[in-house]
Parts: C-alpha cells; sequence; structure tokens
C-alpha cells in the first residue's frame, strides 16, 4: 500500500471529535500520522494513545516550525486537520505552500463557528480541486458532528467561494460526495493560437463564425468547437486571447500559448499541442484529442529517374556495358577482315576503312541493313550473327521502351531515403512546428532534405498549404503538410488523375494532440472528465467526421486509365537529334574549312 501522511495541527482536540477523525482517517485509507503540537506535550501524548491503538503510526512535530518544513511532501497524499480552538490557527495556511491546500492533499478542520471559520477560509486560495472538510459540533447532542465542504470557484478567476453539507457523524460516519462541475460564473483566461489575417470582424466572431471546410492546421478551430462544448458541460465562460505560436523555447522561456500557461496568464489552452518533455515541466497534459498526421505529399512521377530513364532504364547497367563490348568486338573482327588481302575476291567493294566496319554496326543495330559486300564466308558469317543479334535485341528494347510509355510506372519513392535520392523538389508549410522540427531533429535524412531541398543558397521552401499542394499539382514536387489540411485542398483543386497520383511519405511518426493546462491547474479534472464524457457521447467522432476532410478517394475510370506519351517523354529522342544536327554541322564547317585551307596550301605552292 502506498505510503500516506497524515498531519494534525491542533490545541485542544475534544475527546468526542476522535471518532469522527479516526473514521475518516479510514475512509481515506490514510495510516501515517503527524502530529503538529500546539499544546501541553501531556496532550499529544493522550492523542497519540488513541491512534495508536486504532493502528495508526505517530510522529510529532513542534509548533515552531518553518515555512519549508512540508516542502518535501509536495507530491504525497498528506491530510492536515486544524482545530479552530488553537491561537492563531489561521496563521498555518500563510505559513504552507499554496500546493498543499489542493490537489492529492486532504484538510480537516475541526470548529464550534462555522460561519466564522468558513469566513476565515474563503480568504485562502482553496481552489475547486481542494479537499477541506469542516468538522462542527451539534451544540444540543454532543455525539452529533456536521461535515461541511468548501471550495472557491475560482480564487483567481473571480470566483465565489461554496460551502456544501457533506454528510454527518452519529455513532458512525455518514458521507456523500458532492459533483464539483458546475463552475457557474468563472472566466478563464484562453488563449489560442491563430496564425491567419482576421479582417473585417474581431477575434471572437472569428472563431465563433468558423466553419467546417476551410483550411485549419492542427486542429485549431476545431479545438475551440470542442471547447465550447466544455464549457456548456462545466458552465464556466472563456476571456479569448490570441498568440501566433504554440510554444517554443526563446532564450531561456516559453512564448506563444505554453508561456503564457507558463506564467499563469491563461487558464486553459485553446488549441491542442504535441507531447514534448521540454513543455511537460511548465505545464500539465489533460487527455489526448486528435492524431496530426503531418507527411509529405507528393504525385509520384512516372520516371523517378528523369525522362532519359525511358531509354536507358530497359537494360541495366551490366548488359549495356556487355552490349557495347559485344558490338565492339565484332567491329574490330570486320575491320580486320576488311583489310585483309587474303579474304578479297573480284567484285568486292573496294571501301575497306575502319569507320565502314562501325557504320555497318551501327546500320545492323538500327536495323538499317548494310552496304558492305564481300564474297568471303568468315565476313558473311560476323555480318549473319551481327544481324541476328540486333534484331533480337532490337525486339526486346522496342517493347520495353512502348510499354514503359503506356504502363503506370511502380512507386519507386517510399522512405525518406528515396525522396532525398530523387530529383523532385521539396517544401514545407510555413508554420513554427516544422521549422523547430528541422532544429531539433538528429535524423540524418531528414537533416540532408532540408538543406538540399527545403532551405538551400537559392530557395527557402515554405509556403501555405493552398501554394505547396498548387505546386504537388504540377508534378515533381513533394510538399510537407498535415494529411487533413492536403485532403480538403485536394478534394477541391486535383483532377481524378491527379488524385490517383498521389503518394504520402512519413517524416515522423503520427502523433496525438493534448489540451494544455498550466502546472497544477485547479481545472485539470474537470477539463480532463470534460473531454472523456465528450469522447463516451460520440460528439469527438462527429467533430472528427465533420471538420476533418477523409482521403479523396481514387476511382480509375476507363478514360483515367489511357496513357499517352506527351512532348516531355518524346523530348530526350529529339535532344540526340538536334545534338546530331549540331554535331554534323559543326564537322561540315570543320571540313569547309580545311578543304578550302588545303587547296589554298595546294595553289601557293604551285
Amino acid at each position: 500500500m502506498d505510503l500516506f501522511y497524515f498531519i494534525f495541527l491542533l490545541n485542544s482536540l475534544h475527546a468526542m471529535a476522535s471518532p469522527v477523525i479516526i473514521d475518516i482517517l479510514k475512509l481515506k485509507s490514510i495510516q501515517n500520522c503527524i502530529i503538529f503540537n500546539c499544546n501541553e506535550n501531556h496532550k499529544a501524548k493522550s492523542l497519540q494513545k488513541v491512534l495508536l491503538k486504532n493502528n495508526f503510526r505517530i510522529l510529532t512535530v513542534k509548533s515552531d516550525f518553518k515555512s519549508k518544513y512540508f516542502s518535501h511532501y509536495g507530491h504525497s497524499k498528506i491530510g492536515f486537520v486544524l482545530d479552530t480552538s488553537c491561537d492563531f490557527w489561521y496563521v498555518i495556511l500563510d505559513k504552507i505552500d499554496t500546493q498543499l491546500l489542493g490537489g492529492s492533499h486532504t484538510w480537516l478542520v475541526q470548529t464550534d463557528d462555522l460561519s466564522g471559520t468558513v469566513s476565515l477560509l474563503s480568504k485562502y486560495p482553496i481552489e475547486v480541486n481542494s479537499d477541506f472538510i469542516i468538522i462542527s459540533k451539534d451544540i444540543k447532542r454532543s455525539n452529533m458532528f456536521y461535515l461541511h465542504e468548501i471550495y472557491n470557484k475560482g480564487f483567481y478567476t473571480n470566483g465565489s467561494s461554496v460551502v456544501k453539507s457533506l454528510g454527518y457523524f452519529e455513532s458512525r460516519l455518514t458521507m456523500k460526495r458532492n459533483s464539483r462541475i458546475d463552475l457557474s460564473g468563472v472566466v478563464l483566461k484562453c488563449v489560442v493560437v491563430v496564425l491567419d489575417p482576421i479582417v473585417n470582424q474581431t477575434f471572437k466572431q472569428y472563431l465563433d463564425n468558423a466553419k467546417p471546410g476551410i483550411v485549419d492546421s492542427l486542429h485549431k478551430l476545431k479545438f475551440y468547437v470542442l471547447l465550447k462544448y466544455l464549457e456548456d458541460l462545466c458552465k464556466f465562460r472563456y476571456k479569448l486571447e490570441r498568440t501566433n505560436s504554440w510554444g517554443y523555447l526563446r532564450n531561456g522561456s516559453f512564448d506563444g500559448m505554453v508561456g503564457a500557461l507558463q506564467r499563469r496568464e491563461a487558464d486553459i489552452g485553446g488549441t491542442p499541442i504535441f507531447y514534448r518533455p521540454d513543455r511537460a515541466r511548465f505545464v500539465d497534459y489533460t487527455t489526448p484529442t486528435w492524431q496530426s498526421r503531418p507527411c509529405f505529399i507528393l504525385r509520384h512521377p512516372k520516371y523517378p529517374g528523369g525522362f532519359y530513364s525511358i531509354y536507358t532504364r530497359p537494360l541495366t547497367t551490366t548488359v549495356w556495358y556487355s552490349i557495347i563490348g559485344l558490338v565492339s568486338l565484332a567491329g574490330t573482327m570486320l575491320c580486320v577482315m576488311l583489310k585483309l588481302n587474303l579474304l578479297k575476291e573480284p567484285g568486292d567493294d573496294e571501301d575497306s576503312s575502319t569507320s565502314m566496319a562501325f557504320l555497318f554496326i551501327f546500320s545492323a543495330l538500327s536495323q538499317q541493313g548494310t552496304t558492305i559486300i564481300r564474297g568471303a564466308t568468315s565476313i558473311k558469317v560476323v555480318t549473319f550473327v551481327t544481324f541476328v543479334f540486333s534484331l533480337t535485341l532490337y525486339q526486346y528494347y522496342n517493347a520495353t521502351v512502348v510499354s514503359t510509355l503506356l504502363r503506370e510506372a511502380p512507386i519507386t519513392i517510399k522512405s525518406l531515403k528515396d525522396l532525398l535520392n530523387s530529383n523532385l523538389k521539396a517544401g514545407v508549410e510555413d508554420v513554427l512546428y516544422n521549422k523547430d522540427y528541422f532544429k531539433r531533429t538528429t535524423d540524418p535524412v531528414a537533416i540532408e532534405i532540408y538543406h538540399q531541398k527545403i532551405v538551400t543558397s537559392h530557395h527557402y521552401n515554405f509556403f501555405t498549404p493552398e501554394y505547396g499542394m498548387v505546386l504537388v499539382k504540377r508534378g515533381d514536387f513533394a510538399f510537407h503538410v498535415d494529411s487533413v489540411t492536403a485532403y480538403r485542398i485536394m478534394r477541391q483543386t486535383f483532377s481524378e488523375r491527379e488524385i490517383c497520383d498521389a503518394h504520402e511519405i512519413q517524416l515522423f511518426p503520427p502523433q496525438n494532440m493534448v489540451a494544455a493546462l498550466p502546472k497544477n491547474s485547479p481545472y485539470k479534472e474537470h477539463v480532463t472528465i470534460g473531454i472523456r464524457k465528450i469522447y463516451e457521447a460520440g460528439l469527438m467522432h462527429r467533430l472528427k467526421s465533420v471538420w476533418d476532410e477523409p482521403k479523396p478517394p481514387c476511382v480509375r475510370t476507363p478514360d483515367a486509365s489511357i496513357f499517352s506519351v506527351n512532348i516531355r517523354e518524346f523530348s530526350m529522342a529529339l535532344v540526340l537529334l538536334a545534338f546530331g544536327i549540331a554535331l554534323s554541322v559543326a564537322i561540315l564547317i570543320g571540313e569547309m574549312i580545311f578543304y578550302t585551307t588545303n587547296m589554298k596550301r595546294i595553289e601557293f605552292r604551285l
């Protein structure tokens, strides 16, 4: 069993109240008692005997304790019992850390003046999450005690003190638990992260009039709708404030929403945030709301290696080298045979140059025939084998190139490494959490993508979701954005074919988003239980179905499955033709210059 501590602060604890206190101790499973002795030692000893008989472990502490005496009990469940007959008993509340007045700590206050005690306690920050029980004795019946609870709906938020009957004790303890969900009259300061400009309306009007169908990065507006449900459930109101950052460390302190919660300038975060260890030291996470799933969205290119790969991809590098070696060997053998006088017969073609041999090889590979006429059997064998080889190679290569152009290309960009090695450009949604991720990440592939594709010496590719998805629609571009945001834009602007081409790559795993409150907030239980009730009622699912755009379906119609070859895919052949024409013209000019120079030199000699 966990160790619990109970501290008695008393002057003269009436013997008749001992059964009430003992029953409450047992009800709350408190076994270890620390007696705060503000009276004579013999009275403290008599109390110890009573408690020891009921199996409580006792420790006595002098009344002149220091204000930091109980600081090491900050995270333990501690109970306090005060006897208001002790002189200046309320001074104890000034010396105790305010953190001990609420949370998991229990206070029992014994009094003969209920109204006076309530008046004094209402001056202290006994928040709605506290456990203060006032024990008052019935004047007419000595064995009758009444139990009341006291708390303030919002000590720092203009809340009011509430006193409710909790039960009574008459030979046995009768207690009930009152609901504290009703916070009527409490105004909570709520900080909402909004990056978009607001025109011709107030900030509250902007939030209240937000409708499904707009771009809502990281569920900002959808979460505000959830807070309005919570407002109706707990009956409090919001004082809205705006910020432009979720909260990141700047010069040792947090900015934005987390900074406002840390400095207690806000009572609740109006926008969900990611779980992060650095934030956990200064804010309290309540319960997860939705999952954020940012990723790279791209239209997978048909030819990831470039359009020249259309003509190189049918054969591997090894096969290309083998073909070059074989045709070079055949050309060399034919050149040697053409120059051997032993193989020449009457009527053979007189052209036996090296260029003729290699022109023959090229014409054979291009299925153009040959003009070499030789009667030697060995030359005929080389010619025949070369044509058979080129015919077989041509049939396979031609069929593969055509099928490559007319079929849907396989998906080869499946990971960040593939994206890094591709020819695609990349961009990121222009929000702070993306920039912060690239500053903190240790993933070497993500760092390389950032420096090679996102922020370079010539480009700074941080864009709005609308513009980033326009680049994705054009092709050859990968954009990192929340999938819910991307799906809405895709449904409105992408064609059927473009939706089918869309492909996703995760930069980091999906993350849950969570509601945040200041550290040790008295409203943590209200927000946590309220969101859980909203889950149970199905409202969270409804919000998600109304606000979140599902992935657009890809329906491949007959028209969409017809592939055609466009000018870009045919461009490499045109480039090769243009290169050949330019080279031939250059050689022609060179030959003309050489011929003219040579003729002048001959004329000069003559």
